[in-house]
């Protein structure tokens, strides 16, 4: 039987990179990785030049960022192309056809384009649907990738303006798929009984740059998060996947009640430390690339400092020192704050103190202290300001407010400063005030933002470093001391229960690929064109989905529609 696994993306909004799996859970791959594509530009929408260019330019964004190639050719089974009679319904945009063998390896593959209901554009409008942003995300499932619910990622399940561009996750993605080297954390999801978690999302954050890298755990817990930059840090946090529905069909036996109330997510910390707010450091180098983590607590709760608890319950907040560098000798650390309610007006501010008095900055490269502000993953619809003092004197040019993107149009809720630090220690006592406020342009910020973000659960990650200069810029100082321990010993979530991966023969419900609501994953008899390339082969198919009415589609400005 030819089996089609369908899964519908949605228009609106929020997963990290993920292969693409066969419903018995075999990776999809290209076996040779330089893959030719035949490009058919036979649309109306726009002159054959131009779109030829805007096609070739999502290909480079792939190509550059591991061995895997995608060529332009005149000659191949695998192409793009608009079609004008489309058999996959008007509510799909477009959709991948990856034909594969029982190995999982792809024998070949075609985007097709909904020219029959849809108008491309040649560049990112309001309310039009930009041609590179399609493409580019259909590339990533021709190379092998499912989607991802890193909010920033071509591969998100949901489509935004922006997508064209690849973010850390996809880069990271397709260097894992076909590369051996960049770095690697791995380690088993458990919960109560050292029970492993089928389908938690983890996420990797940088130090240097904020930005996010994700995987999803298999059916035992573990996960492997690939493809990292080296010379970096990097802090883990774990939550349930949002939609499920997008996701290969190995993962639709899923489930997240695993606590006495709403699993939300954590970040992951030592035993002992998980009350102190400061996650574990994880440090890759040239030298020590793959970093086995271990046991990481599935968590049911955010895990914060008790005295950072009290003080956001006091009429006045109490300074709390989060980094004395004098007492632990680190050149960086990680703090994790909150706020609840949001509301249009700004809150309070949280008052945090990061002491280097203690550091010896009389040798080498200038030092710098660099406060980087982390939201955005976690789907916190805030926007958020911060303010440093200086030994009591406010840095006035550290004031952030909330950020316009003119690539993705979209606005960045997370920001940071570089600080240069005194050859004078005693200069060197910050104090960092950090409020926030609803922000009022969700739908511009946060692809499927009705299904991602939370109203309650609003943590932020302030990760407070020392950089040094060089000739190309700012580098982190790292530390070799490995500062951490798993948590086999204080795993959390009483209620869990193994549950195992879906099998082959868990798929016999039919999608119905012309129904908006049927979103899912599943396996029928024969694709809507009857047949597909091969009856000997499998066929996967993934694809954008138009779902929503039109008076709905016109309240997301800036997004594909």
């Amino acid at each position: 039987m030819l089996h089609l696994l369908y899964i519908l993306f949605f228009v609106g909004k929020a997963l990290a990179h993920q292969s693409s799996l066969t419903p018995s859970g075999k990776e999809i791959y290209w076996v040779t990785p330089e893959v030719p594509v035949k490009i058919q530009t036979n649309t109306s929408d726009m002159p054959s030049t131009m779109a030829r260019e805007i096609i070739l330019n999502s290909m480079r964004e792939w190509s550059q960022h591991s061995t895997a190639k995608l060529m332009a050719t005149e000659n191949s089974n695998n192409e793009i192309k608009f079609l004008s009679s489309f058999p996959y319904g008007s509510a799909v945009i477009g959709v991948t056809e990856i034909s594969y063998n029982t190995s999982g390896a792809i024998q070949r593959a075609s985007i097709l384009l909904n020219n029959q209901h849809y108008k491309f554009r040649p560049a990112p409008v309001t309310g039009g649907i930009f041609l590179g942003d399609v493409v580019t995300h259909e590339l990533g499932h021709l190379m092998g990738l499912s989607h991802s619910e890193v909010l920033n990622a071509s591969m998100f399940y949901s489509s935004f303006s922006g997508q064209s561009s690849l973010a850390a996750d996809d880069r990271s993605g397709i260097k894992n798929k076909y590369d051996s080297d960049g770095g690697v954390i791995q380690g088993y999801v458990k919960g109560g009984n050292s029970v492993g978690i089928l389908g938690a999302h983890i996420q990797a954050i940088s130090r240097s740059t904020g930005e996010a890298v994700g995987s999803i755990s298999d059916e035992n817990g573990f996960f492997k998060i690939g493809g990292l930059e080296l010379n970096d840090s990097y802090y883990l946090y774990t939550s349930p996947i949002k939609n499920s529905n997008s996701l290969p069909s190995y993962f639709s036996n899923m489930q997240a009640k695993f606590c006495p109330g709403a699993y939300v997510g954590t970040f992951f910390s030592s035993c002992g430390r998980q009350n102190d707010g400061n996650p574990s450091t994880l440090t890759l180098t040239d030298l020590n690339s793959v970093l086995d983590v271990g046991t990481v607590s599935i968590g049911c709760s955010l895990k914060t400092n008790l005295n950072y608890d009290y003080a956001k319950l006091q009429a006045n907040f109490t300074p709390i020192t989060i980094f004395d560098q004098s007492r632990e000798q680190r050149f960086e650390k990680a703090f994790v704050g909150w706020f609840r309610n949001a509301t249009s007006a700004w809150s309070s501010s949280d008052i945090l103190k990061v002491d280097l008095s203690g550091m010896n900055l009389n040798n080498g490269p200038q030092k710098f202290l660099r406060l980087l502000l982390v939201s955005y993953p976690f789907g916190n619809p805030l926007e958020y300001e911060m303010k440093i003092r200086r030994n009591g004197v406010l840095v006035s040019t550290a004031t952030r407010n909330l950020l316009y993107s003119p690539q993705t149009k979209t606005y960045v809720t997370d920001f940071y400063t570089d600080l240069s630090l005194s050859s004078n220690p005693a200069e060197n006592n910050f104090e960092v005030m950090i409020r926030s406020k609803k922000l009022d342009v969700i739908a511009e910020t946060f692809p499927s933002y009705i299904q991602f973000f939370s109203e309650k659960h609003l943590p932020y990650l302030l990760i407070s470093s020392v950089m040094e200069s060089t000739t190309q810029g700012l580098r982190p100082l790292l530390e070799d001391e490995v500062n951490w321990s798993d948590n086999e010993a204080c795993l959390d979530a009483p209620y869990t229960y193994a549950v195992s991966k879906t099998r082959t023969s868990d798929l016999s419900s039919p999608v119905d690929s012309q129904a908006p609501q049927a979103v899912g994953c599943g396996t029928i008899g024969t694709p809507p064109s009857g047949g597909g390339p091969g009856s000997s082969l499998s066929l996967i198919i993934l694809g954008f989905l138009m779902s929503l009415s039109a008076s709905a589609v016109r309240k997301r400005k800036n997004f594909l529609s």
